[in-house]
């Protein structure tokens, strides 16, 4: 697999990810109902972004391995700090949103999700040389 379709897979799947998760989210806050782990279905939805986030910590190591090991022009300051603060948006958002049993703790958990997405978005249009 090359550089370039191994960035895209790990991408392809964070935006399917982040799809699935934001529209589970979606429905739950429609639905008002909270993030709690004692349901069944909220435990399934706390291993799916935790997947996401794993597949987030992939990305990660994927990208500091190209950033210092291609000859790519990008900002690699910038390029880092996205690649770094994209793990701390589910982490954080999923604590706001187990510990706020409000609607806005839900909220919070798909502000973060959309963020997600739209941060690999631009980490994308980074790599790609748009910085």
């Amino acid at each position: 697999m090359t550089r370039n379709s191994m960035i895209g897979a790990v991408t392809g799947l964070l935006y399917a990810l982040s799809l699935v998760v934001g529209i589970w989210v979606l429905v739950k806050l429609a639905a008002n109902r909270p993030v709690l782990l004692k349901n069944k279905s909220d435990r399934a939805l706390f291993w799916t972004i935790s997947a996401t986030e794993a597949v987030v910590a992939l990305q990660a190591v994927i990208g500091f391995v190209l950033m210092f090991t291609s000859d790519r022009e990008i900002h690699r300051l910038t390029f880092g700090a996205y690649l770094v603060g994209l793990l701390f948006l589910l982490p954080l958002g999923t604590w706001w949103s187990l510990g706020d049993r409000s609607r806005g703790g839900t909220a919070v958990l798909l502000v973060a999700v959309l963020t997600l997405a739209a941060m690999v978005l631009r980490l994308s249009q980074i790599w790609a040389g748009y910085a």
